[in-house]
């Protein structure tokens, strides 16, 4: 066997529009606006200093079916570089950025092999005057594919090491599409050596053994619900052996951090506490926003002040962050603190309100309107368990905080 070394990432949602944050200061929204270009940068300098005989990426390289030019010759721009280096590229296209879309089409370079959408290709990878690879992929025709395009991929050269390509849905996933279904028999059929997935903006690593089955997640975070590192995996088949090793290339970190503030005596002790994490993830070296969940007993300054508190530390914080090279921008404080509601047990209008709120069933029900809506359709994120549970919490919190004002 040939020894190989490539590169498997997926989800750069180039052109990402990170709704909802217009309101940020000029530099801090410019540079989140383009840290899904960066990370996808960093995707493809790693490649060139890991000496990789290829890349692979495994879909949703724009985050529109109708990319832009801009975001199109970045791109270009990134496949030259690794022409430079004598790297090959091969990209299949997913929903979000299927070929059914409108665009102004840009020539790529002659190292990029693309997938087509009409049936399932292979591509052979030569090193050295041999082949040392058969890689098989699909893209997207339309944003909506429910076929199961895994089972229909076999292995069909002597290639001595095989992978292949499928941006979809492993059985058993929740909060995501169910496109391009499959099972991890499905892939086991396949006789591949390794599955290079897409999709899942979670990295995973389904399967470590014969096949290898990997998410790599997605390059960059775009928002609170895709927390910690984000980046691709650096694969080698080397003697024989198959090894992977994930590696991080997000420009911008999003993080949520639970601080329970029980012994926390004034205010200025809770900003002390903020202070000190934002120093742990400053000495990192980049850029993070951060959404800071207040847990543990509600100190007697949360319990007694104004309902604004979080929204004066939010404007604390951001104040003091507008001179930092790597900013930590403090996104949102949320309350899940104990607000000692045992006072208000003997209340039957509170008791029959969080009941209700607590055994409420039908959140789906309503949320599915919006979900349906074009315009949520297009730029929202499908509402997940801890979404409906953090409306739960609010909403309780806010009744609290309600019943005690006018007790008052």
């Amino acid at each position: 066997m040939t020894n190989i070394t490539f590169i498997h990432a997926a989800d750069l949602h180039l052109d990402s529009p990170f709704h909802g944050l217009s309101r940020l200061p000029e530099e801090v929204y410019r540079r989140i606006k383009n840290s899904t270009f960066q990370s996808a940068a960093n995707v493809f300098q790693l490649a060139v200093d890991e000496r990789a005989d290829f890349m692979l990426l495994a879909g949703d390289l724009f985050d529109e079916a109708n990319r832009s030019l801009k975001a199109q010759m970045f791109l270009r721009n990134q496949f030259l570089k690794l022409r430079e280096n004598d790297i090959k590229a091969y990209v299949i296209f997913g929903n979000h950025d299927h070929l059914g879309g409108e665009w102004t089409p840009v020539e790529w370079p002659d190292n990029v092999h693309i997938f087509s959408a009409e049936d399932i290709e292979e591509k052979p990878f030569y090193k050295d005057g041999r082949l040392a690879a058969s890689i098989y992929g699909y893209s997207y025709p339309e944003r909506s594919v429910f076929a199961n395009k895994a089972s229909e991929m076999k292995k069909t050269t002597d290639a001595p090491f095989h992978i292949g390509m499928i941006h979809g849905t492993l059985a058993g996933e929740s909060g995501h599409d169910p496109y391009c279904p499959f099972s991890l028999q499905d892939l086991k059929n396949g006789q591949m050596d390794y599955w290079a997935l897409g999709h899942i903006h979670k990295r995973q690593v389904i399967s470590s053994g014969h096949p290898a089955v990997i998410y790599p997640g997605n390059t960059q975070s775009r928002h609170m619900k895709e927390t910690g590192e984000k980046g691709c995996y650096l694969v080698k088949a080397h003697e024989g052996e198959l090894s992977f090793a994930f590696k991080a290339v997000s420009d911008v970190l999003w993080e949520t951090v639970d601080l329970d503030i029980s012994e926390t005596k004034h205010l200025t002790d809770l900003i002390d506490l903020i202070e000190g994490v934002f120093q742990s993830f400053r000495n990192q070296g980049k850029p993070a926003c951060i959404k800071a969940v207040l847990t543990g007993e509600a100190p007697s300054y949360l319990r007694e002040g104004s309902a604004g508190i979080t929204d004066e530390l939010l404007d604390i914080f951001h104040d003091q962050e507008l001179e930092e090279e790597h900013f930590i921008w403090l996104a949102a404080v949320e309350d899940r603190t104990d607000r000692g509601m045992e006072d208000l047990e003997s209340d039957s209008f509170f008791r029959e309100l969080t009941r209700e709120i607590n055994d409420f069933e039908d959140i789906g029900l309503i949320l599915a309107d919006l979900e349906r809506h074009p315009v949520f359709r297009r730029y929202g994120e499908r509402f997940e368990k801890e979404d409906v549970h953090d409306i739960r919490i609010q909403a309780q919190n806010a009744l609290l905080h309600g019943l005690k004002v006018i007790r008052k």
